[in-house]
């Protein structure tokens, strides 16, 4: 497996470092598949969560309770 198991980091503003989240790396370390996988599939389907923090068209971070959710309803 190519997962990482360490949830993005990255501080962006005061208001979302206080909110755990993930990268398309930590929701594939969650799911037991490749961050690939994630980027290309899991985040595209209708009823997966909007992204909470948009960087850029490649770096996007969800809400760890979000994903939590949609897993727990699948």
């Amino acid at each position: 497996m190519n997962c990482t198991t360490t949830p993005a980091t990255t501080t962006h503003s005061t208001m979302a470092s206080s909110v755990p989240r993930l990268d398309t790396a930590g929701i594939a370390a969650l799911l037991g598949c490749t961050r690939q996988h994630v980027t290309s599939r899991v985040t595209k389907r209708v009823d997966f969560p909007r992204p909470y923090i948009n960087v850029s068209r490649r770096t996007r971070y969800w809400r760890t309770s979000d994903v939590l959710k949609w897993m727990g309803g699948k």
